[in-house]
């Protein structure tokens, strides 16, 4: 059996709605964990009534990030026997048949002797409507691989999104959970590039499942492409994070490279972009620090 588990910070009511609708009959049962600081059962209570399925729900009462979150859903998922999990964030929406096209595909895969670590939809940023690339890490740069939506062949991508991706739980057992410490921001790829780096397991986007998904707050244009704007909470934690994984195992030694070149660059730009430009670029300043001496989880935000 396949458990979704789907992660709640203060969701939008109508975008909860429209998932929970999409998943309600490609599955049986539904994990929720709800990492807003107060709990949103009751909130929400009207829209769990439309749907038959069997759910199970985790008020956290706190944000431990996205990475405890899942953490959360997948020990349940184990601990109940279930074969997978389908990571979801609560504002995406899943297209018809698409729980068990993905199972389809990763069966495909293991059968043609892939050793495959996940399987995930193709992305359409519903801000922009472009399709989300696949990326290999290369000596110094990222190659971004487009998606043929005309094509039936799976896309090896370093890493893909979270959400939406199809996970066997065995393998889950065999090489870890996410990463609680990273809170939030870098935990898909770091356990993507954990999977194919460290154990020779692949990541796979389907083209013939397309999701859409709304990635980032705000989105600009600069070098010739749509850049993602987060807040600067989020900016913090995505430098810090990507300074940590510099000293990583789970790396590879070209994605290393990578954040070394890009780092400055996050710096740079997102200070330039924020509102608060002298205080972004210190609170990125101290992301580079807390990075280097290891000052993770959420406590050393500030």
């Amino acid at each position: 059996m396949i458990l979704p588990i789907i992660v709640l910070f203060n969701p939008e009511k109508e975008l909860l709605k429209r998932l929970l609708l999409s998943l309600q009959d490609q599955v049986e049962d539904i994990c929720i964990v709800d990492n807003s600081p107060t709990s949103v059962k009751e909130k929400i209570n009207d829209i769990l009534s439309l749907i038959s399925n069997n759910i199970k729900y985790f008020a956290l009462n706190d944000n431990k990030g996205i990475a405890e979150a899942q953490n959360i859903g997948i020990s349940y998922a184990i601990d109940n026997d279930y074969s997978h999990v389908l990571l979801l964030d609560q504002d995406s929406s899943l297209p018809p048949s698409m729980v068990k096209d993905l199972l389809f595909a990763e069966n495909n895969l293991i059968q043609k002797g892939e050793n495959v670590a996940t399987v995930g939809p193709t992305f359409i940023d519903e801000k922009t409507g472009e399709t989300v690339n696949a990326i290999r890490a290369k000596p110094f740069y990222v190659q971004r691989i487009p998606i043929n939506l005309e094509s039936k062949e799976p896309v090896h991508s370093d890493y893909i999104i979270a959400s939406g991706s199809l996970i066997r739980t065995s393998l889950l057992k065999k090489v870890g959970f996410m990463k609680s410490e990273l809170f939030i921001d870098w935990v898909d790829i770091e356990w993507g590039e954990r999977c194919n780096h460290v154990y020779g397991y692949k990541s796979f986007i389907i083209p013939t499942v397309i999701m859409h998904h709304s990635i980032g707050d705000e989105t600009t244009r600069a070098l010739g492409r749509n850049i993602n704007l987060h807040s600067d909470f989020r900016n913090y934690f995505i430098v810090r994070n990507a300074v940590y994984l510099m000293k990583s195992d789970s790396m590879s030694f070209n994605s290393k490279l990578i954040y070394l070149i890009k780092v400055p660059q996050y710096i740079i730009f997102y200070s330039l972009t924020s509102k608060r430009k002298l205080y972004s670029l210190g609170l990125l300043t101290k992301a580079v620090f807390d990075g280097i001496l290891s000052k993770m989880g959420k406590g050393h935000f500030k």
